[in-house]
């Protein structure tokens, strides 16, 4: 009966068309790229305006019903995912841009807004918005703020949160909350929009945020470098880390055998080493003299150079399509960092203990200019529960020795949550329960997600 009411209540707040119920949509938004929950979420709901939003949380507050909050639902954590009869407020309908001001070059948008749309409207005034990954098409800024989303340009442009100047959330008592002030400068205490940051929608649900722009990179050049010692790596870094590279990527023979299986348009003549690192650098930046020492020092056995856009973007579908490659063989997926130095190491310890296991099959890629390493498991024959918990827990242990975390840039979730409660600080953990206590009292939204009570 309470189902009931809630949902007829729900109808006072939206249109019917804003409200689904269908089978087809719950299959459809319970999940995000990660585990597939076995949920049955009561509706998914899709808000046009902020006013719509903070009267949902109100309205769960006073049935004390949980909140998923739902973006483009590309995370690998579980963190968009229902697990078991929440509401999902889908946010795909809050993509407006609502706003530019010249003068700062910022975005005031909706949370909904794909990432690829902000990198468009920068495009046509003439500035660049730096955060970018192969989801680009379908992840959403809102989603990108609570994970802290950041991709292949970390390395000289950072993370999302650099980009954030301001955002309006409704938190979980209801209340909205407004941390958009425009101010260069403000030291009147701490700043509070980045309680909201990498939170993962467990404090409040974003209304609004506004993006810093930036001004256009050079013109930019992309090389390929293959090379069948893992041992190159290491000096390979040592020699461009200090120059103004754009990304610097990293990838194995076998990532890009399943690129060259899965995509006939894409044509691969490179699967001849162990190897591949990508790097894409200013033009003018002197880098031709770095470049002479690399192919000099016989680090390297293949070089590929692009010398027109059409060569730069064939070189970057190596790497931007391994994702999509072996989405149908369903891998376990791992997104950790350690410190740079430490990557090949961390490289080394994988490789040796997935040669000697026939269970599973590697595929390895990711940021080696910033450490994050993407680590896809493909499940081969044989295989029980027993033994993906025994490699879960390897990886962690590998991962955690060398000084690294779980998530690097897809949050906790509920993938992960169990090890985050287990490995970290209880300090840390406290600060969070005291902060979701303070900004949702009632525990609804997100749960079971980043921290349990």
């Amino acid at each position: 009966m309470n189902e009931e009411i809630f949902l007829n209540n729900l109808c006072n707040i939206f249109n019917k068309e804003d409200i689904r119920t269908e089978l087809e949509y719950k299959e459809k938004y319970r999940n995000d790229w990660s585990t597939d929950f076995d949920s049955n979420p009561i509706a998914i709901v899709f808000p046009k305006e902020s006013d719509q939003l903070a009267n949902v949380i109100k309205l769960c507050n006073e049935f004390n019903y949980p909140i998923v909050g739902s973006g483009g639902r590309t995370g690998l954590s579980g963190g968009a995912s229902a697990l078991s009869n929440e509401l999902i407020v889908s946010f795909e309908k809050m993509d407006k841009i609502l706003d530019f001001d010249e003068i700062s070059n910022t975005v005031l948008c909706q949370p909904g807004l794909i990432t690829a749309n902000l990198h468009s409207f920068a495009d046509d005034k003439d500035l660049y918005y730096p955060v970018d990954f192969s989801s680009v098409g379908s992840s959403q800024i809102g989603g990108n703020i609570a994970t802290n989303a950041g991709g292949i340009r970390v390395i000289k442009y950072g993370s999302t949160a650099k980009y954030v100047s301001g955002i309006e959330v409704v938190t979980g008592d209801g209340k909205s909350l407004s941390m958009d002030d425009m101010l260069v400068k403000n030291a009147t205490g701490p700043d509070l929009k980045n309680f909201f940051i990498a939170s993962e929608g467990i404090f409040g649900l974003m209304t609004s945020c506004r993006m810093q722009l930036i001004k256009k990179p050079k013109e930019t050049s992309v090389i390929l470098l293959g090379f069948n010692k893992i041992s190159s790596l290491d000096e390979i870094m040592k020699l461009v880390l200090n120059f103004d590279l754009e990304a610097a990527e990293f990838f194995t023979n076998n990532s890009l055998f399943q690129v060259n299986n899965e995509f006939e348009h894409v044509k691969i003549d490179h699967l001849d080493n162990n190897y591949f690192v990508i790097l894409e650098y200013c033009v003018d930046n002197k880098f031709s003299g770095v470049l002479e020492k690399i192919y000099d020092s016989k680090l390297v056995d293949e070089v590929l150079i692009s010398s027109n856009n059409s060569q730069k973007d064939s070189i970057w579908d190596y790497r931007m399509l391994i994702s999509e490659s072996i989405s149908r063989k369903s891998p376990i997926k791992f997104d950790i960092a350690v410190p740079i130095k430490n990557t090949t190491k961390l490289i080394y310890e994988l490789e040796s203990f997935f040669n000697n296991n026939d269970k599973f099959e590697l595929v390895l890629f990711g940021h080696v200019g910033d450490g994050n390493l993407h680590i896809n498991i493909l499940k081969n024959k044989n295989y029980s529960i027993e033994d993906i918990y025994k490699l879960e827990k390897k990886v962690h242990s590998l991962v955690l020795e060398l000084n690294g975390t779980l998530s690097a840039e897809h949050g906790i979730g509920a993938n992960k949550l169990k090890s985050f409660m287990s490995y970290e600080e209880n300090a840390k953990l406290d600060l969070l329960k005291n902060l979701k206590n303070h900004f949702d009292p009632m525990w609804i939204l997100n749960p079971g997600k980043l921290i349990e009570k």
